[in-house]
């Protein structure tokens, strides 16, 4: 588990930063709502699940970088991954 954390750490590409502000969002928010319950009829708990559900694309995301970091340089992966969803946000907006 350390030299997973210390690989993380030390390769860094935008798909490892922007699930792990991902999932900090999520950690933030369940622990918010945990906190301070919405009101009854709030349509914020099915907002919060539907994140839950689909947080599995991001962690596939995820792993699938971390397979190509061991593969490709990391700088050179973080080029890539930064140009092919920054066109694919571009085209989409």
């Amino acid at each position: 588990m350390n030299s997973f954390i210390n690989h993380l750490v030390r390769k860094p590409t935008f798909i490892s930063i922007m699930t792990a502000l991902y999932f900090a969002y999520i950690i933030y928010a369940v622990v918010y709502k945990w906190f301070d319950p919405p009101k009854i009829g709030s349509a914020y708990n099915m907002v919060l699940e539907t994140l839950l559900v689909f947080s599995i694309v991001p962690l596939g995301l995820f792993m699938i970088d971390r397979l190509l970091v061991l593969k490709i340089n990391n700088i050179k992966l973080a080029i890539i991954e930064t140009i092919i969803f920054g066109s694919f946000f571009l085209y989409l907006y």
